[in-house]
């Protein structure tokens, strides 16, 4: 399995990876808003929620599976997220721009099957060190965050059509649709208290094995 040459390059590429994660949200903003493809306008929540779920589901995965202070259980949990969400942007990425045919049932199955993966791998992997235990934990949290995303897919089926040349994809800053528009406050909110804290034990925790 591939891994980073040394925790030094491990930082820098954590570092770089986050930055371009928020230009790209930024840029996607002011195309979605702006240019108005398909999928709707979308709120700065929503925006906050996107960015964070691929940081979360996307970008760490990647980051965490090259880690060579981990052990291979952990990372091929981190592997296995990686390759789902893989197949899911590409498979969703041609429904929902190509053949404009996406029903949001789709990402709640892909949501259930990730979480529970991450679960069962979680369960099996037996921390060596403080930071194996800190990653371990992060596979439950990980998983955790699957719960809102899945209420979210759940409410754009019933308040929203996603298919066709009008299909709406994001929640707009619109008071209709406070009630989804808080929750996605609330958890990115939750998010934005977790992320840090765990990107500052994971990148700064020793391998080393415990006594």
């Amino acid at each position: 399995m591939w891994s980073f040459a040394s925790e030094r390059t491990l930082r820098r590429t954590a570092c770089a990876a986050i930055a371009a994660l928020a230009l790209a949200a930024v840029v996607f903003y002011q195309a979605q808003n702006n240019l108005r493809p398909v999928g709707g306008d979308i709120s700065i929540v929503k925006l906050l929620w996107l960015a964070g779920a691929i940081l979360l589901w996307g970008v760490l995965p990647l980051l965490l599976l090259a880690d060579p202070r981990l052990g291979l259980r952990l990372r091929r949990a981190f592997a296995a997220l990686a390759a789902l969400m893989l197949a899911r942007a590409a498979v969703e990425g041609w429904m929902l721009y190509v053949t404009l045919n996406w029903s949001p049932w789709y990402g709640i199955a892909h949501d259930a099957l990730c979480a529970a993966v991450l679960l069962a791998f979680a369960s099996r992997a037996w921390p060596r060190n403080v930071l194996e235990g800190a990653v371990r934990t992060h596979l439950r949290v990980t998983a955790a965050f699957f719960a809102p995303e899945m209420y979210f897919a759940w409410y754009m089926q019933a308040h929203f059509v996603t298919k066709g040349a009008t299909a709406i994809y994001f929640v707009p800053n619109d008071p209709a649709y406070a009630v989804v528009l808080r929750a996605t406050a609330v958890a990115v909110v939750c998010l934005a208290m977790y992320l840090p804290l765990f990107l500052g034990r994971w990148i700064l925790e020793s391998g080393k094995e415990t006594a």
